[in-house]
């Protein structure tokens, strides 16, 4: 008769450790968040016409609005349109209160956006923490306008399982003026 008990007792035991376990890998996670517009829109910079090249810093920033660090496994662009990406890192204590998007042109990367740190070094973003993603994007040979549309932002989850958020948003850079929403990424280029 004990053994019976015991039996169905560490049943039991096993059915509510499965069911809770169950329960985490399918709940949905915490991710990172973004102020991301979505509207299509997004922010550029363009050369005068006759230049030769172009290149500018862009940033966009993740919020964790949770009450415990999220580690972000990886940071991709979703399309790059005539231009390629020449420096991409994260910062998660940035030196600038700027939610949102900012670009500027300056040939090094801005000071304000202080510390950045490779995408493969593994970084956790504090509770209630930003995760600040910095950028270069370099104009393609014989292009007048490019543009990086989208960045993606995969976390660790419960489990192994990974959950990814994405700013919308486009970063363009060309030479010159009149060039499409589509070619550029922004309003009125």
């Amino acid at each position: 008769m004990d053994i019976g008990r015991a039996i169905l007792g560490a049943s039991a035991v096993g059915a509510v450790a499965l069911a809770v376990g169950f329960g985490v890998v399918v709940a949905p996670g915490s991710t990172l968040s973004t102020d991301a517009r979505g509207d299509g829109g997004g922010v550029c910079g363009t050369y005068p016409a006759g230049a030769t090249s172009a290149a500018a810093w862009f940033a966009t920033s993740f919020r964790n609005d949770t009450w415990h660090g999220i580690r972000v496994r990886d940071v991709r662009a979703v399309e790059l349109h005539h231009l390629a990406l020449s420096h991409l890192s994260i910062a998660t204590k940035p030196t600038m209160d700027s939610p949102g998007l900012v670009i500027t042109d300056e040939p090094d990367m801005p000071r304000q956006f202080g510390r950045t740190v490779p995408i493969d070094s593994g970084v956790v973003v504090p509770a209630h923490g930003e995760l600040v993603v910095v950028g270069r994007v370099v104009l393609d040979d014989g292009a007048d306008a490019g543009r990086l549309h989208g960045l993606v932002v995969t976390t660790a989850g419960p489990l192994g399982t990974t959950r990814s958020v994405t700013d919308p948003e486009s970063f363009g850079v060309g030479i010159g003026e009149g060039h499409d929403q589509s070619d550029i990424g922004c309003f009125g280029a």
